[in-house]
């Protein structure tokens, strides 16, 4: 793997190229893969009844209602129960300690399915398995490098799905007038 720091002539330029392509390769194979997928899976439902509570937390926060879901949706048929204040309070705190519990987890999970952060940590191994750890600037400095020009370079040729809507129509939905 070409260091950024080793980058002199055009030869060094295409040797990053080439390695920016397998970096790429390497980090859509590594968290593109079924293995990736059922861990990630796997890991979201170990997850999902914290999310939960905390979602059902911050609801009764926002509403001082006790959460119950015909209540949650609107139902004219359903009874709030107004929370106190002590009680407002005490789903708070809980709020906080569940939110602040889950702030390493929640990073953890954007930063390993963002496709940068993917590329970074793929050209970091890479790096450290070509060079060893010898100069960790350059280790991290290279790694970031790659990474950026991933980036682009993927999201030219159409592996990473850019955030376009679909061009909306005047008019009413119905008769699309």
């Amino acid at each position: 793997m070409t260091s950024i720091f080793e980058i002199t002539d055009w030869a060094h330029v295409a040797s990053f190229f080439v390695w920016t392509l397998a970096v790429c390769a390497l980090a859509k194979a590594i968290f593109g893969s079924f293995p990736a997928a059922e861990l990630q899976y796997h890991l979201a439902l170990r997850d999902n009844p914290r999310r939960q509570r905390i979602n059902r937390l911050n609801w009764e926060v926002a509403n001082r209602t006790k959460w119950d879901e015909d209540v949650a949706r609107g139902s004219q048929h359903a009874a709030k129960q107004p929370l106190t204040d002590p009680e407002i309070g005490s789903r708070r705190i809980e709020l906080q300690q569940l939110a602040r519990s889950s702030l390493a987890w929640r990073a953890f999970t954007y930063f390993m399915g963002c496709f940068a952060c993917q590329a970074f940590w793929t050209a970091l191994a890479v790096y450290v398995f070509t060079h060893g750890m010898s100069d960790l600037s350059a280790c991290l400095l290279t790694a970031a490098a790659y990474s950026g020009a991933a980036v682009p370079l993927l999201n030219r040729v159409g592996g990473v799905p850019s955030a376009t809507r679909a061009p909306s129509k005047p008019g009413c939905k119905n008769c699309n007038t």
